[in-house]
């Protein structure tokens, strides 16, 4: 049998149904696909999704070693590694040493905001206030393509193989994506006034369409529809926007019950936010609703009878001193939840493992239980739970044959890692960052040994600067304004 790339040697979380641990273990990749997942010295897995009895593999394992033997990063471009299940690899990487798992799956973005970062924090009504006036002045699809291109990098470096955004001129997010070639679904912000990319009210509508049918057929970028709130979005419009997206066949992604003022106001009118918005027609198993902070018992009933996906954005919403989402009932109600960093200018850092980490400690507090979100539930949410959230579960979010080969291989030669009691606690409370050596999307490597692929980094850095400081006397004015 012969596979392209055999990733051998580290500790393969699979994610899979059975949660599979080979430790050590391999990944053998062909046509960008995973065809072969076992442990070195065992048959393993292969393309016909059997499991044969490998050595030192075991379902549902929870605990490492209190090790964590360097690795190095070696390939050659022949020959097999050693034992790699029968597999014949052209490129064999030596991944001893480190965690190859899933890539993260991040649900909730808007990507082009980095050149805004950090800017007015801390400050009362800064949507209104301050980002709305800040994106109608400056943003312009140079600067939505150069913005998404670095933040892409920033995910790309911290193990994100997959993304959900939704902002204006948002062909240009597809085209960094493809570029990158990353993972992407892409969403056209649709509003009741004139925006950065529109000259009318709800002409975001249109783009929307257009972005939907450009990107169809692409491997890697999917155009999804994206209003963005309950209260920028009238329910005519939102009737609307479900019929587009019946007759498209396309995903839409939506802020809801995420401020104050939108709970205060559509509480009164019909009891709630989601509840209002089950008069519209927009909840669907095609809807993933961002955020999703104010909902009572009957709203989270509502939720998971409606099918609908939630994009949990635990490290944004804490910033912002919102309440905490009860994202543990929504998916104990059987809602898919997944993970999100929000955009730069909200999250600040794009990484998954500050989210992944915020997860279950936020959960606990919220419900005063140390026992619920284990280690485990939460690297599936970053994982395969935010795959289904998307609508991918059938394609990514776990390592076994027949899926594509999205991975992250972690060095765990580092004082934030060392040791590894327990591999899913590791993942998930531990990791940082830096940590990640390699990441792999569809089977190529998109950053190697900590280097990216797809750009030069001082490039990159260049051109986000010069946005940056386009847009600085802009947001100095703002700052005044509000002090």
């Amino acid at each position: 049998m012969e596979c392209d790339v055999c990733v051998w040697g580290g500790t393969v979380l699979t994610m899979d149904g059975q949660f599979s641990l080979h430790d050590p273990g391999y990944v053998a990749v062909r046509d960008g696909v995973i065809v072969g997942v076992g442990a070195i010295g065992g048959a393993g897995m292969g393309a016909d999704g059997r499991l044969g009895a490998p050595a030192r593999s075991r379902a549902d394992a929870t605990h490492g070693a209190a090790r964590g033997a360097p690795g190095n990063a070696s390939s050659s471009a022949s020959g097999s590694a050693p034992d790699c299940g029968g597999w014949r690899a052209r490129e064999t990487v030596d991944a001893r040493g480190t965690i190859v798992m899933p890539g993260y799956v991040n649900t909730h973005t808007h990507i082009s905001m980095s050149p805004f970062r950090g800017a007015k924090e801390d400050s009362k009504d800064r949507l209104t206030r301050f980002i709305f006036p800040l994106e109608k002045r400056m943003v312009r699809p140079e600067l939505v393509y150069d913005g998404a291109l670095f933040t892409i990098a920033e995910m790309v470096r911290s193990g994100t193989t997959c993304f959900a955004d939704m902002y204006y001129f948002e062909e240009e997010v597809g085209r960094a994506a493809a570029r990158a070639g990353v993972r992407a679904l892409v969403g056209e912000t649709i509003v009741d006034f004139a925006a950065p990319d529109a000259t009318a009210p709800y002409e975001g509508i249109a783009r929307a369409e257009r972005l939907v049918e450009e990107w169809r057929g692409h491997p890697l970028v999917r155009g999804i529809i994206a209003p963005h709130a309950p209260y920028t979005v009238d329910a005519e419009h939102l009737r609307a926007i479900a019929d587009l997206a019946e007759k498209l066949d396309a995903a839409v992604m939506m802020h809801i019950a995420e401020m104050d003022f939108e709970h205060a106001r559509f509480s009164a009118e019909h009891g709630s936010v989601l509840r209002y918005l089950d008069t519209t027609g927009i909840l669907s198993p095609r809807l993933i609703a961002a955020h999703m902070l104010y909902l009572d018992d009957a709203d989270i009933e509502l939720a998971a009878t409606r099918g609908i996906a939630i994009a949990h954005c635990p490290g944004s919403n804490a910033k912002s001193g919102r309440p905490i989402s009860p994202a543990w009932r929504l998916g104990e109600a059987g809602a898919p939840v997944g993970l999100g960093t929000d955009g730069p200018l909200s999250g600040n850092t794009m990484d998954m493992q500050t989210v992944v980490s915020l997860y279950p400690k936020l959960q606990k507090v919220r419900e005063g239980r140390r026992d619920l979100v284990s280690a485990r539930d939460a690297l599936i949410a970053a994982t395969k739970g935010g795959a289904r959230v998307l609508g991918l579960d059938g394609q990514i979010g776990s390592i076994e044959p027949g899926k594509a080969a999205d991975l992250q291989i972690i060095d765990l030669d580092d004082f934030n890692t060392l040791p590894a009691h327990d591999w899913y606690s590791a993942a998930v409370y531990s990791l940082q960052a830096h940590n990640v050596r390699d990441t792999m999307v569809a089977g190529s490597f998109v950053m190697r040994n900590r280097k990216l692929r797809f750009a030069d980094e001082a490039e990159l850095k260049k051109r986000l600067l010069f946005h940056a400081h386009q847009s600085s006397g802009l947001i100095e004015s703002l700052l005044a304004e509000g002090r």
